[in-house]
Protein backbone atom coordinates (compact mmCIF):
# COMPACT_ATOMS: atom_id res chain seq x y z
CA UNK A 1 0.00 0.00 0.00
CA UNK A 2 1.01 3.38 -0.94
CA UNK A 3 2.07 5.74 1.92
CA UNK A 4 2.79 9.34 2.11
CA UNK A 5 6.37 8.85 2.48
CA UNK A 6 6.29 6.79 -0.79
CA UNK A 7 5.24 9.85 -2.69
CA UNK A 8 7.65 12.21 -1.06
CA UNK A 9 11.10 10.68 -0.43
CA UNK A 10 11.95 9.16 -3.80
CA UNK A 11 11.38 12.75 -5.55
CA UNK A 12 13.13 14.98 -2.73
CA UNK A 13 16.60 17.10 -3.70
CA UNK A 14 19.58 15.61 -3.25
CA UNK A 15 20.19 18.29 -0.55
CA UNK A 16 16.98 20.67 0.07
CA UNK A 17 16.52 23.48 1.65
CA UNK A 18 14.64 23.21 5.24
CA UNK A 19 13.83 25.11 8.45
CA UNK A 20 11.88 25.08 11.51
CA UNK A 21 11.48 29.05 11.11
CA UNK A 22 11.43 30.57 7.86
CA UNK A 23 11.57 33.56 9.28
CA UNK A 24 15.13 32.73 10.23
CA UNK A 25 16.48 31.48 7.30
CA UNK A 26 16.58 28.62 5.02
CA UNK A 27 19.31 25.83 5.45
CA UNK A 28 20.40 22.52 3.36
CA UNK A 29 20.91 19.53 4.58
CA UNK A 30 20.14 15.89 3.22
CA UNK A 31 16.96 13.97 3.25
CA UNK A 32 17.39 12.36 6.62
CA UNK A 33 17.91 15.36 8.41
CA UNK A 34 15.56 17.96 6.54
CA UNK A 35 12.55 15.54 6.91
CA UNK A 36 12.72 16.37 10.18
CA UNK A 37 12.09 20.21 10.22
CA UNK A 38 8.98 22.04 9.53
CA UNK A 39 9.50 23.44 6.24
CA UNK A 40 10.87 21.41 3.81
CA UNK A 41 11.97 21.72 -0.58
CA UNK A 42 9.97 19.37 -2.08
CA UNK A 43 10.73 20.10 -5.86
CA UNK A 44 14.17 20.24 -7.20
CA UNK A 45 15.74 23.21 -8.87
CA UNK A 46 14.83 22.63 -12.52
CA UNK A 47 12.30 19.54 -11.66
CA UNK A 48 8.09 19.86 -10.56
CA UNK A 49 7.05 16.96 -9.56
CA UNK A 50 4.50 18.75 -7.34
CA UNK A 51 2.52 21.38 -7.88
CA UNK A 52 2.28 23.45 -4.43
CA UNK A 53 -0.70 25.90 -3.22
CA UNK A 54 -0.41 27.57 -0.09
CA UNK A 55 -4.47 28.41 0.92
CA UNK A 56 -4.59 31.10 3.82
CA UNK A 57 -7.83 31.08 5.17
CA UNK A 58 -10.53 29.58 7.31
CA UNK A 59 -11.15 25.81 6.32
CA UNK A 60 -8.21 26.11 3.93
CA UNK A 61 -8.42 22.01 3.94
CA UNK A 62 -11.56 21.63 2.23
CA UNK A 63 -11.42 24.72 -0.42
CA UNK A 64 -10.43 21.64 -3.12
CA UNK A 65 -13.87 20.21 -2.67
CA UNK A 66 -15.83 23.57 -2.27
CA UNK A 67 -14.73 24.83 -5.54
CA UNK A 68 -14.83 21.88 -7.44
CA UNK A 69 -10.95 20.98 -8.12
CA UNK A 70 -10.43 17.17 -7.56
CA UNK A 71 -8.69 16.01 -4.16
CA UNK A 72 -4.90 17.09 -3.68
CA UNK A 73 -2.69 14.11 -2.76
CA UNK A 74 -2.33 15.58 0.56
CA UNK A 75 -3.13 18.91 2.76
CA UNK A 76 -0.65 20.09 5.97
CA UNK A 77 -2.92 22.16 8.37
CA UNK A 78 -1.56 24.65 10.46
CA UNK A 79 -3.83 23.68 13.73
CA UNK A 80 -3.50 27.18 14.97
CA UNK A 81 -5.19 29.03 12.10
CA UNK A 82 -6.73 26.11 9.28
CA UNK A 83 -4.38 27.21 6.67
CA UNK A 84 -2.93 24.90 4.59
CA UNK A 85 -0.73 24.19 2.35
CA UNK A 86 -1.60 21.41 -0.60
CA UNK A 87 0.33 18.97 -3.21
CA UNK A 88 -0.93 17.91 -6.33
CA UNK A 89 1.47 15.14 -7.70
CA UNK A 90 2.61 14.88 -11.41
CA UNK A 91 2.84 11.79 -13.06
CA UNK A 92 5.56 12.86 -15.55
CA UNK A 93 7.80 16.00 -13.72
CA UNK A 94 7.75 19.02 -15.39
CA UNK A 95 11.38 20.61 -16.75
CA UNK A 96 11.50 24.31 -15.81
CA UNK A 97 15.12 25.04 -17.57
CA UNK A 98 15.04 26.01 -20.85
CA UNK A 99 16.33 22.83 -21.83
CA UNK A 100 12.91 21.24 -21.36
CA UNK A 101 10.05 21.06 -23.85
CA UNK A 102 8.25 24.84 -23.52
CA UNK A 103 4.75 23.31 -24.37
CA UNK A 104 4.54 21.05 -21.28
CA UNK A 105 6.06 23.90 -18.65
CA UNK A 106 3.32 26.85 -20.31
CA UNK A 107 0.63 23.97 -20.04
CA UNK A 108 1.69 23.37 -16.49
CA UNK A 109 1.43 27.21 -15.83
CA UNK A 110 -1.45 27.56 -17.12
CA UNK A 111 -3.15 24.68 -15.31
CA UNK A 112 -1.19 26.10 -12.19
CA UNK A 113 -2.65 29.14 -12.57
CA UNK A 114 -6.15 28.11 -13.28
CA UNK A 115 -5.97 26.32 -9.87
CA UNK A 116 -4.47 29.52 -7.67
CA UNK A 117 -7.68 31.16 -8.88
CA UNK A 118 -9.97 29.00 -7.93
CA UNK A 119 -8.54 27.61 -4.68
CA UNK A 120 -7.70 31.72 -3.95
CA UNK A 121 -4.54 30.49 -2.93
CA UNK A 122 -1.42 32.87 -2.30
CA UNK A 123 -0.16 34.37 -5.62
CA UNK A 124 3.15 35.59 -3.76
CA UNK A 125 4.19 32.05 -2.55
CA UNK A 126 6.87 30.64 -4.24
CA UNK A 127 6.87 26.79 -3.94
CA UNK A 128 10.26 26.87 -2.88
CA UNK A 129 9.55 25.28 0.36
CA UNK A 130 6.44 24.04 2.30
CA UNK A 131 4.83 22.78 5.32
CA UNK A 132 6.54 19.21 5.21
CA UNK A 133 3.56 17.06 5.46
CA UNK A 134 6.15 14.44 7.19
CA UNK A 135 6.05 16.51 10.48
CA UNK A 136 4.29 16.24 13.55
CA UNK A 137 3.39 20.06 13.72
CA UNK A 138 0.96 19.33 11.12
CA UNK A 139 -2.27 18.15 10.93
CA UNK A 140 -1.88 15.93 7.63
CA UNK A 141 -4.70 14.68 5.37
CA UNK A 142 -2.73 11.86 3.14
CA UNK A 143 -6.12 11.46 0.47
CA UNK A 144 -4.61 9.50 -2.11
CA UNK A 145 -1.30 8.25 -4.16
CA UNK A 146 -2.81 8.88 -7.56
CA UNK A 147 0.10 11.10 -9.94
CA UNK A 148 -2.12 13.33 -12.39
CA UNK A 149 -1.49 13.91 -16.10
CA UNK A 150 -2.01 17.62 -17.57
CA UNK A 151 -4.68 16.87 -18.74
CA UNK A 152 -6.14 15.39 -16.04
CA UNK A 153 -5.75 18.37 -14.26
CA UNK A 154 -6.94 20.28 -17.00
CA UNK A 155 -10.24 18.84 -17.45
CA UNK A 156 -11.17 20.58 -13.78
CA UNK A 157 -10.68 24.26 -14.94
CA UNK A 158 -11.40 26.29 -18.07
CA UNK A 159 -8.34 26.92 -20.37
CA UNK A 160 -8.88 28.79 -23.29
CA UNK A 161 -5.69 29.24 -24.80
CA UNK A 162 -2.75 27.79 -22.01
CA UNK A 163 -0.21 30.37 -23.55
CA UNK A 164 -2.42 33.43 -22.90
CA UNK A 165 -3.48 31.41 -19.01
CA UNK A 166 -0.33 32.21 -17.07
CA UNK A 167 -0.14 34.61 -14.56
CA UNK A 168 3.62 36.11 -15.68
CA UNK A 169 4.46 37.27 -12.04
CA UNK A 170 3.78 34.23 -10.38
CA UNK A 171 4.42 30.43 -9.81
CA UNK A 172 5.35 28.57 -13.00
CA UNK A 173 4.99 31.78 -14.86
CA UNK A 174 7.74 33.30 -13.71
CA UNK A 175 9.78 30.34 -15.02
CA UNK A 176 8.08 31.21 -18.55
CA UNK A 177 8.86 35.00 -18.45
CA UNK A 178 12.38 34.47 -17.01
CA UNK A 179 13.05 32.17 -20.12
CA UNK A 180 11.61 34.11 -23.04
CA UNK A 181 12.72 37.51 -21.79
CA UNK A 182 16.33 35.89 -21.14
CA UNK A 183 16.89 33.58 -24.34
CA UNK A 184 15.74 37.07 -26.28
CA UNK A 185 18.36 38.95 -25.02
CA UNK A 186 21.13 35.98 -25.38
CA UNK A 187 19.99 35.44 -28.81
CA UNK A 188 20.97 39.38 -29.74
CA UNK A 189 23.76 39.30 -27.39
CA UNK A 190 25.91 36.47 -27.83
CA UNK A 191 27.64 37.19 -31.14
CA UNK A 192 28.71 39.91 -29.87
CA UNK A 193 30.51 38.31 -26.85
CA UNK A 194 31.67 35.85 -29.30
CA UNK A 195 32.99 38.48 -31.61
CA UNK A 196 34.92 40.12 -28.54
CA UNK A 197 36.62 37.33 -27.51
CA UNK A 198 34.79 36.58 -24.54
CA UNK A 199 35.27 33.35 -22.23
CA UNK A 200 32.19 30.96 -21.60
CA UNK A 201 32.52 31.80 -18.49
CA UNK A 202 32.04 35.56 -18.65
CA UNK A 203 29.36 35.16 -21.13
CA UNK A 204 27.48 33.20 -18.34
CA UNK A 205 28.20 35.94 -15.45
CA UNK A 206 26.86 38.47 -18.16
CA UNK A 207 23.75 36.54 -18.62
CA UNK A 208 23.64 35.62 -15.01
CA UNK A 209 23.61 39.13 -13.81
CA UNK A 210 20.32 39.85 -16.73
CA UNK A 211 18.36 37.02 -15.37
CA UNK A 212 18.58 38.42 -11.83
CA UNK A 213 17.80 41.96 -12.92
CA UNK A 214 14.40 40.04 -14.51
CA UNK A 215 13.77 37.98 -11.49
CA UNK A 216 13.99 41.12 -9.42
CA UNK A 217 10.96 42.73 -11.23
CA UNK A 218 8.89 40.15 -10.15
CA UNK A 219 6.81 40.60 -6.63
CA UNK A 220 7.79 37.76 -5.66
CA UNK A 221 11.09 36.51 -7.12
CA UNK A 222 12.53 32.89 -7.92
CA UNK A 223 14.81 31.59 -5.86
CA UNK A 224 18.77 32.13 -6.99
CA UNK A 225 19.06 27.96 -7.54
CA UNK A 226 15.79 28.35 -10.04
CA UNK A 227 17.70 31.75 -11.61
CA UNK A 228 21.10 29.98 -11.47
CA UNK A 229 20.06 26.75 -13.15
CA UNK A 230 18.02 28.28 -15.77
CA UNK A 231 20.32 30.90 -16.84
CA UNK A 232 23.37 28.19 -17.02
CA UNK A 233 21.05 26.11 -20.46
CA UNK A 234 20.50 29.43 -21.95
CA UNK A 235 24.40 30.38 -21.62
CA UNK A 236 25.28 26.47 -22.46
CA UNK A 237 23.06 26.26 -25.19
CA UNK A 238 23.44 29.63 -26.85
CA UNK A 239 27.60 29.52 -26.82
CA UNK A 240 27.00 26.21 -28.14
CA UNK A 241 24.29 26.60 -31.19
CA UNK A 242 25.01 30.05 -32.33
CA UNK A 243 27.87 30.58 -34.63
CA UNK A 244 27.71 33.49 -37.55
CA UNK A 245 26.90 30.63 -39.74
CA UNK A 246 23.71 29.00 -37.75
CA UNK A 247 22.49 32.22 -37.34
CA UNK A 248 22.35 33.26 -41.07
CA UNK A 249 20.33 29.73 -41.72
CA UNK A 250 18.10 30.94 -38.50
CA UNK A 251 17.49 34.02 -40.21
CA UNK A 252 16.68 32.39 -43.76
CA UNK A 253 14.80 30.04 -42.51
CA UNK A 254 12.95 32.78 -40.68
CA UNK A 255 12.64 34.86 -43.90
CA UNK A 256 11.36 32.03 -45.82
CA UNK A 257 8.83 31.05 -43.57
CA UNK A 258 7.63 34.43 -44.07
CA UNK A 259 7.83 34.62 -47.58
CA UNK A 260 5.87 31.06 -47.57
CA UNK A 261 2.91 32.54 -44.77
CA UNK A 262 2.80 35.80 -47.45
CA UNK A 263 2.06 33.83 -50.34
CA UNK A 264 -0.73 31.30 -48.92
CA UNK A 265 -2.53 34.22 -47.76
CA UNK A 266 -2.35 35.78 -50.87
CA UNK A 267 -3.51 32.69 -52.77
CA UNK A 268 -6.15 32.71 -50.21
CA UNK A 269 -7.41 35.98 -50.66
CA UNK A 270 -7.15 35.25 -54.35
CA UNK A 271 -9.06 32.49 -54.41
CA UNK A 272 -8.28 30.80 -57.57
CA UNK A 273 -10.34 27.71 -57.34
CA UNK A 274 -12.74 29.80 -58.03
CA UNK A 275 -12.03 31.11 -61.74
CA UNK A 276 -10.93 27.32 -62.14
CA UNK A 277 -14.73 25.91 -61.02
CA UNK A 278 -13.28 23.51 -58.38
CA UNK A 279 -13.26 23.47 -54.91
CA UNK A 280 -10.72 24.36 -52.41
CA UNK A 281 -9.57 21.32 -51.74
CA UNK A 282 -9.12 19.88 -55.26
CA UNK A 283 -6.92 23.21 -55.81
CA UNK A 284 -4.46 22.27 -52.95
CA UNK A 285 -4.46 18.53 -54.43
CA UNK A 286 -3.54 19.46 -57.28
CA UNK A 287 -0.87 21.90 -56.55
CA UNK A 288 0.58 19.56 -54.52
CA UNK A 289 0.46 16.74 -57.04
CA UNK A 290 2.17 19.06 -59.37
CA UNK A 291 -1.16 18.81 -61.73
CA UNK A 292 -1.11 22.73 -62.00
CA UNK A 293 0.33 24.78 -64.80
CA UNK A 294 1.56 28.33 -63.74
CA UNK A 295 -1.32 30.18 -64.76
CA UNK A 296 -3.45 28.28 -62.62
CA UNK A 297 -5.10 25.97 -65.39
CA UNK A 298 -4.94 21.93 -65.42
CA UNK A 299 -2.62 19.51 -67.30
CA UNK A 300 -4.88 17.14 -69.13
CA UNK A 301 -7.48 17.66 -65.81
CA UNK A 302 -11.28 18.64 -66.42
CA UNK A 303 -12.66 21.13 -63.93
CA UNK A 304 -15.49 18.69 -63.42
CA UNK A 305 -13.07 15.76 -62.52
CA UNK A 306 -14.66 16.02 -59.13
CA UNK A 307 -12.48 15.72 -55.43
CA UNK A 308 -9.44 13.68 -54.96
CA UNK A 309 -10.71 10.09 -54.50
CA UNK A 310 -14.07 10.27 -56.43
CA UNK A 311 -15.26 9.31 -59.19
CA UNK A 312 -16.12 12.12 -62.17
Amino acid sequence: MTTLTDLILPRLPRRPYCTDNPSQGLIIRGPDVATTKSHLQLNPAALRHWLLFDIDAPLAALTWERVNLPPPNWIAVNPENSHAHCGYLLEVPIITSPGCHEKPLRYAAAIENAYRLKLRADPGYTGLICKNPLHERWQTWFIHGHAYSLDELAEWVSLAKPSRAIEENAGLGRNVTLFDTLRSWAYRMVLIYKSANATQNLWFRALLHEAEGINSRFPTPLSFPEVRTLTKSVAKWTWRVFTQHAFSEIQRARAQKRWSEADADSVEKAKPWEQLGISRRTYYYRKKAGLLLPDGCTDAISDNSGEPGMKA
